[in-house]
């Protein structure tokens, strides 16, 4: 298989409202294909404005992004064994949402105070649903600021309800054994689908 084909592919698939299906599958050769290698009976959480094509998304909607996305890297309170790059949130973690900062849909330490209306203070979520989480490549490589298309800090994290437009598992521990079997090498996707 070439390097650039993924080899591990997750399916985050609305059925109704906020919610959906959930299941990660690895390749195991032309032999034997795609195997499921996720947890059972666990299910994924949407944006609470629902979900969107892509292309027509914008930030401030409240709506997850369909399509078929990368993983940049992984973050929250402790490494849980990923091979993705992984920093730990501190007190001063943000990630970047206002669209005029230079940095804009990246994370940025900066213990001044940064307006929570415009950016994510990472740590406001780390008890639970921010506790592990994994950054998507959504906007990310070449940030679109307004319009459509935009929209910063999409992650795939844990939730039950609904989310500010990330996608979600509905599972502490289907979230921490997806990020420990997320391999850079591997190429893993997700797609997200409406």
């Amino acid at each position: 298989m070439a390097a650039d084909v993924s080899q591990q592919v997750m399916v985050a698939d609305r059925t109704s409202g906020t919610r959906g299906t959930w299941a990660r599958y690895q390749w195991r050769g032309s032999a034997k294909g795609w195997i499921k290698v996720s947890s059972s009976g666990v299910g994924s959480v949407f944006g609470q404005g629902g979900v969107v094509p892509s292309g027509r998304r914008r930030q401030g909607t409240r709506t997850t992004p369909a399509g078929t996305f990368g993983v940049v890297s992984a973050f929250g309170v402790g490494n849980p064994g990923t091979k993705l790059s992984y920093r730990t949130i501190g007190p001063c973690s943000w990630w970047i949402e206002d669209p005029s900062q230079r940095d804009y849909n990246r994370w940025r330490e900066d213990c001044s105070h940064l307006s929570t209306s415009d950016n994510e203070r990472l740590a406001d979520y780390a008890g639970s649903l921010y506790r592990q989480a994994a950054v998507l490549s959504y906007n990310y490589a070449s940030p679109t600021r307004h319009g459509a298309g935009s929209g910063a800090g999409i992650f795939l994290h844990y939730a039950t309800r609904y989310t500010g437009g990330c996608v979600a598992v509905n599972s502490h521990s289907e979230l921490d054994a997806t990020l420990r079997w997320l391999d850079p090498a591997q190429n893993p996707r997700i797609v997200i689908k409406a």
